[in-house]
């Protein structure tokens, strides 16, 4: 029989998701705030999916793609006894799920920026890599997974607010302007994520970033374009926090929070 597998949220992220678990043999479904439709995904035919608005029927595995911002009206919708979230910020209920691919439409059509290495990071031991098995999507599990959460952490604090503020994608970060304000970000950051028990490769972070092909954009370039609000609190306003907490200082973060807030 087919796994069931509810996503809940149909953003680009989560449309993407649906489709290719779909493709390959899932029972899908969608909970959602409005009708998405058909979902478009580059170089596949549109798909319709069942969609729900409240917690839909039971299924095996959920996954919450929302901004972390919905989590209280999206997590009441779970109706499944496996969560695993895929959503910024180092605080995600459930299996947590690192994600190094970025997602944008252009008229509806969902397209993902090839990323330079596999598109998620889990915590070893966990039951996605079945799902995945007869997809595209790449994933790769981390035995040390309080340290690559850290990494994915900082990775969006420098990418995100920066490409942000650009208005352009990562290929900023080849400038020299833009790539001081990195580091800055990456050496305020550090200490915090040493007082966690994290090991952080600053360099491998910049690396990772400067692998993206240009134009990639994030999620939070696309929100601030389109008007929305930004997740700011689950990132480096979430550094700030920690700062404030640990009596280290963040004044980078809190600039950028301040430019964006």
């Amino acid at each position: 029989m087919p796994i069931r597998i509810a996503i809940i949220g149909a953003g680009n992220l989560g449309s993407w998701l649906a489709v290719h678990l779909a493709n390959a043999g899932h029972a899908v479904h969608l909970c959602v705030r409005t009708d998405p439709g058909p979902l478009q995904v580059h170089g596949l035919p549109p798909l319709t999916l069942p969609h729900y608005f409240d917690s839909g029927p039971p299924a095996d595995f959920a996954f919450l793609t929302t901004k972390t911002y919905d989590n209280p009206t999206a997590l009441p919708r779970v109706n499944a006894p496996i969560l695993a979230t895929i959503q910024n910020g180092l605080t995600q209920p459930g299996i947590p799920v690192l994600s190094y691919v970025y997602i944008e439409s252009q008229n509806g059509v969902r397209h993902a920026f090839p990323p330079p290495r596999p598109h998620f990071t889990v915590p070893p031991g966990t039951p996605l890599p079945a799902l995945f098995r007869d997809t595209p999507i790449k994933l790769h599990e981390d035995p040390d997974f309080l340290s690559a959460a850290w990494r994915k952490m900082l990775h969006n604090c420098v990418s995100n607010p920066l490409t942000a503020l650009a208005g352009r994608g990562l290929e900023i970060l080849r400038e020299p302007l833009y790539r001081h304000w990195a580091e800055q970000i990456l050496a305020e950051s550090l200490p915090l994520a040493a007082r966690a028990g994290a090991i952080v490769d600053p360099q491998l972070i910049l690396a990772t970033l400067g692998s993206y092909p240009p134009g990639t954009r994030t999620s939070m370039l696309q929100d601030r374009q389109l008007g929305k609000r930004l997740e700011l609190d689950a990132l480096n306003g979430y550094l700030v926090e920690l700062g404030a907490r640990y009596q280290l200082p963040t004044p980078v973060n809190h600039d950028l929070v301040a430019r964006l807030g």
